[in-house]
């Protein structure tokens, strides 16, 4: 048990050879570690342990490559402040909305404000927004000239995300830095690829398939906003969490 560290624990006498059984998945991607997929991430429990055993409350930790930003996350619950950074701008804005202290009445009304937004603006076969005057938009923002884009999403779930990133841009939202992670999880989950290969994807999926994760034949998804509206809801959900384990440090 990580809260059972102190100081004087010794080094020997620490377990850190965690079995599934004793750390589950959904105990190492508690809260807000689970914002955004991570590779490489650090198990939240592991920081905890050294953190416990090296600091003290009101000490500071640097971490000069704090990626997903666990250990700043970890270090905030345990009332220790802490610096990172980074040299991926991704990085550094994964890590600043984990560790943001929100106003969870504004981070929820504008999440829900920019998803029905989009659900305004979705139509049968194509995605306008039908909430601005046409004289005011003279740029087709569902097109695009990125080749990744154009290769690895289908046409609607290249519209209902290019559509969501601009509202994020045109909206004079408060959390922005938050919908944007929101949007590349969703991203991330609406490409052209089998439900088994998220992480190294070689090449787009465009026809259905045998799926090894479900044991059955999947199709690729050609949408996202089912994968906007489920990771909004997520997001919610993990920043209640959180708020309650959050220090002042």
């Amino acid at each position: 048990d990580p809260s059972s560290v102190n100081s004087k624990t010794p080094l020997n006498s620490l377990n850190l050879n965690w079995r599934e059984i004793d750390l589950p998945e959904k105990a190492r991607t508690k809260h807000v570690h689970r914002l955004h997929p991570y590779l490489g991430k650090f198990i939240p429990q592991l920081v905890e342990i050294f953190l416990r055993k090296y600091f003290k409350h009101g000490q500071t930790v640097l971490d000069p490559f704090c990626g997903s930003g666990t250990t700043l996350v970890q270090a905030n619950e345990l009332g220790i402040n802490s610096i990172g950074f980074d040299i991926s701008e991704f990085n550094v804005l994964i890590t600043k909305v984990k560790t943001a202290k929100y106003d969870l009445g504004i981070a929820k009304k504008e999440i829900h404000d920019i998803l029905e937004k989009l659900r305004s603006s979705i139509q049968k076969d194509n995605i306008q927004l039908n909430l601005l005057k046409p004289e005011t938009y003279s740029i087709e923002i569902t097109v695009t000239n990125n080749e990744y884009l154009n290769r690895w999403f289908d046409q609607k779930a290249r519209n209902e995300l290019l559509t969501y990133k601009y509202l994020i841009d045109k909206e004079s939202y408060k959390y922005k830095n938050l919908m944007k992670v929101i949007l590349s999880r969703s991203a991330r989950s609406a490409r052209l690829t089998t439900h088994f290969d998220l992480d190294f994807p070689k090449k787009p999926q465009t026809e259905p398939y045998y799926c090894y994760k479900h044991s059955r034949i999947c199709k690729p998804t050609n949408e996202a906003f089912k994968f906007l509206r489920r990771y909004s809801l997520d997001t919610i959900r993990r920043l209640e969490e959180y708020s309650y384990l959050q220090t002042g440090a």
